[in-house]
């Protein structure tokens, strides 16, 4: 018995699963099954990158609400890119800020800043050059080459 319910549905599946459409109108298997939707959900690959991100912003608000806006830190893991400031004040007495964009790539950092300073009602705002922040290692020692250029080439 249990041999010809086997073999009867060997011969379903076998006769199921022709490509072509049938003229009694029985569906074949493509017909029937056919294949799945692409999938459009982001890759496992981007939901880590995002939920780091979103560790990386929830740190950087709890350091916000800590140190009374004294230090802010905003990641954007997808692209790459942080910003970094540090500093305060009241402009009318002594304000001093120091505002980064950091941008990461092939294993180094390629940093923006700029330092805004008041003293008294003026205000000086400075743009530094663009530095590119290496790590680096020397006789077995952890270090970190900072490269600031001299002189800036733009034509």
């Amino acid at each position: 018995m249990h041999k010809l319910g086997l073999g009867l549905a060997l011969a379903l599946v076998f006769g199921a699963s022709g490509s072509t459409a049938r003229a009694d109108g029985v569906t074949t298997l493509e017909q029937a099954w056919p294949t799945l939707p692409a999938d459009r959900a982001p890759s496992l690959e981007q939901q880590i990158t995002d939920r780091l991100t979103d560790l990386g912003n929830r740190f950087g608000n709890r350091i916000d609400a800590l140190s009374h806006d004294f230090v802010a830190l905003r990641v954007d893991g997808r692209g790459q890119r942080a910003q970094l400031r540090v500093g305060g004040g009241n402009p009318r007495y002594l304000s001093f800020e120091v505002d980064s964009d950091w941008h990461f790539t092939d294993g180094q950092a390629h940093v923006k800043a700029r330092v805004n300073l008041a003293i008294a009602g003026h205000a000086i705002d400075l743009k530094l050059p663009d530095m590119d922040v290496i790590p680096d290692n020397y006789r077995g020692q952890q270090l970190v080459q900072v490269n600031v250029p001299v002189f800036d080439r733009r034509f």
